[in-house]
C-alpha cells in the first residue's frame, strides 16, 4: 500500500540525511524496513533500490524522490501538449 511505503519514508529520512556513511545508511534502512509490517512486495522494492547504491548521496536522492513520487509530486517523463 503506498501510504505505507510513503509512511517508511518519512520515518527514515531525518535520520539518513543526518549520516554520512552509505554503508551505515544502508544498513540503517534494511534493518527499519525488514522490521515493519509492509507489503512484502513494497518491502522487496525498497531494499532492492537501495542495493544498488553507493554514495550517501545516491541514497539520499532515492529517499527523496521516493518521498515526492509518493506524494504525487515525483519528477516523470512530461507528454508534449500536443500530442
Amino acid at each position: 500500500m503506498k501510504v505505507k511505503i510513503k509512511s517508511i519514508f518519512e520515518q527514515i529520512a531525518e535520520q539518513v540525511f543526518r549520516m554520512t556513511d552509505a554503508n551505515k545508511a544502508k544498513a540503517f534502512i534494511v534493518e527499519f524496513v525488514n522490521g515493519k509490517n509492509i507489503n512484502d512486495d513494497d518491502k522487496r522494492t525498497i531494499l532492492n533500490n537501495i542495493e544498488n547504491l553507493k554514495s550517501i548521496a545516491q541514497i539520499q536522492k532515492y529517499i527523496c524522490n521516493s518521498l515526492l513520487q509518493y506524494e504525487g509530486l515525483g519528477v516523470g517523463v512530461r507528454k508534449d501538449p500536443n500530442e
